[in-house]
């Protein structure tokens, strides 16, 4: 009976083990998928834009600052001392008004990114849960970000490109 009792307990102890060698993990590459998706290039042509419009702003800003410190270094000897402490007071003004533009322009982008990125992210995560099901994978990992990928794991790029609709 005692021997039973080991044999029961050995294999109470196996069916963990046995369970985690069916487990199918996959791995897909994303700096392969997301680059193909049209989505991502009309991404970067918002961001190409976007950020292309908050350069001119900021180069009108930059040319007005400039033309504001000339004509005061030029007409400084001229000017009385209230005149001169208005005019120093604008360059200041528009100094860190560009200043702040700078910061909230690549705030501005920063969001654009975003918002542009957060459906790209969740129709490549639906394409990988219907891959993952229709595969029977446990789990799917990014292998972009993994240090070791195992050679018995499945690459699944090429399904999750199929099921996105890309080459």
């Amino acid at each position: 009976m005692n021997m039973l009792k080991k044999i029961v307990l050995f294999a109470l102890l196996l069916i963990p083990v046995m369970g985690f060698g069916q487990e199918k993990i996959a791995y897909f590459k994303s700096s392969d998928v997301i680059p193909a998706m049209p989505e991502y290039t009309q991404m970067l042509d918002s961001l190409k834009k976007s950020e292309a419009a908050l350069q001119a702003e900021l180069e009108t800003m930059a040319d007005e600052y400039t033309k504001k410190v000339t004509a005061f270094s030029e007409q400084q000897a001229t000017l009385n001392e209230s005149i001169k402490a208005l005019r120093l007071k604008e360059i200041e003004r528009i100094r860190e008004s560009t200043e702040t533009f700078q910061r909230q322009a690549a705030q501005i982008q920063d969001d654009l990114q975003k918002t542009l990125f957060t459906p790209i992210e969740a129709k490549i995560r639906k394409a990988l849960q219907e891959v993952g099901a229709e595969n029977q994978f446990t789990y799917i990992v990014n292998a972009d970000i993994m240090l070791y990928i195992s050679p018995q794991s499945q690459d699944a790029t090429p399904l999750v490109k199929t099921k996105l609709g890309i080459k």
